[in-house]
């Protein structure tokens, strides 16, 4: 079990031994056993081993041991362990772990292409269709978001429907569509319809981001430079595969936060304008940028482009962002 996390599915790793619970004392636990704990215990995959004391020492028993998993393990008993013992342990050898949640938190997308679909959960290990009767574009775009697809460009599919003999969710996601995964949005199942197997949610989506088209022949990126990470710095925008500028006269934090959310680097935290000496002297691609906050892309946004810029101009824009969300990490 885990004990003193956040959730069920994150905390200190405790083992039932001899009939006596105790924390587990493991100097060399690493991923692959968290991984099978996290699996085992329904709750997805370990996303981090958290370093130190983060859920605290424990109280009475300390079981000493290093189990030594493979990838396709399925309970951590059955991983070879060797050294089981009790007594003393080191402070920061306490197992921990963080898991991703409980292991019906997957999505995915069947019977059409990488980025469009008929939309299908998993409750525990069983995938299933789910209802569209609660289906919305917020949804649809948080779900596009997370499988690196941009955003949800319709709920509506007429083909691609086959027999299916599975099961129908009936889960109905109320979101705001800036979530970064579909698990973070608040869901109810209790009391909606049932649904046939062709009244099941679809979501075409806009595409991978690095390939995603706006306008005639307009691809578009992004990324932020200069700064401590790839989710800080001067904003820069890919067009015609040239790298270059974005200037504003009114950059604001509701203007960050659609570049941050596009990065998948979080929330934005600091909106600002680039001190003279570290401004940029290259091609100007957007300026002007007016969002509402809510846009999962910064082209969505209403711009202006431009490819030069006159003289002694310069109002380079930049973003500081929370950071890289949990699902971008495990991603990645």
């Amino acid at each position: 079990r885990l004990a003193n996390g956040s959730s069920a599915c994150s905390g200190r790793v405790e083992l039932l031994h001899g009939g006596t619970w105790g924390t587990l004392c493991d100097y060399l636990w690493d991923l692959p056993a968290a991984n099978i704990l996290c699996q085992q215990l329904d709750c997805g995959v370990a996303l981090l081993i958290p370093s130190g004391q983060s859920f605290g020492e424990g109280n009475g028993f300390v079981w000493n041991g290093t189990f030594s998993c493979k990838k396709n393990g399925t309970h951590l008993r059955d991983c070879p362990v060797r050294a089981l013992g009790h007594g003393e342990c080191p402070a920061g050898k306490e197992a921990h772990v963080a898991c991703s949640g409980e292991q019906w938190k997957g999505g995915r997308l069947v019977n059409g292409t990488t980025c469009s679909g008929i939309v299908e959960i998993r409750h525990g290990d069983t995938w299933g269709r789910l209802c569209h009767s609660h289906w919305n574009v917020e949804a649809a775009s948080v779900l596009c978001h997370q499988l690196n697809c941009g955003y949800a460009k319709s709920i509506q599919m007429e083909d691609g429907f086959v027999d299916w003999n599975g099961p129908i969710w009936r889960d109905a996601f109320h979101c705001e569509g800036t979530e970064s995964c579909l698990w973070h949005c608040a869901q109810v199942t209790l009391g909606n319809p049932t649904c046939s197997a062709k009244e099941a949610a679809t979501v075409t989506c806009s595409g991978k981001p690095e390939v995603a088209f706006y306008g005639p022949g307009l691809a578009e990126s992004l990324r932020l430079s200069g700064g401590e990470s790839r989710c800080d710095g001067r904003v820069e925008i890919s067009l015609h595969g040239v790298w270059s500028r974005v200037l504003d006269d009114d950059w604001d934090i509701k203007d960050a936060h659609v570049v941050c959310r596009q990065l998948q680097c979080g929330t934005a935290e600091k909106a600002y304008y680039l001190p003279m000496s570290a401004r940029g002297t290259g091609l100007v691609g957007l300026r002007s940028v007016q969002c509402t906050g809510n846009e999962t892309q910064l082209m969505l946004c209403n711009t202006s482009h431009y490819q030069t810029v006159p003289t002694g101009v310069s109002e380079d824009v930049g973003v500081i962002c929370s950071g890289e969300s949990l699902c971008e990490r495990y991603r990645m």
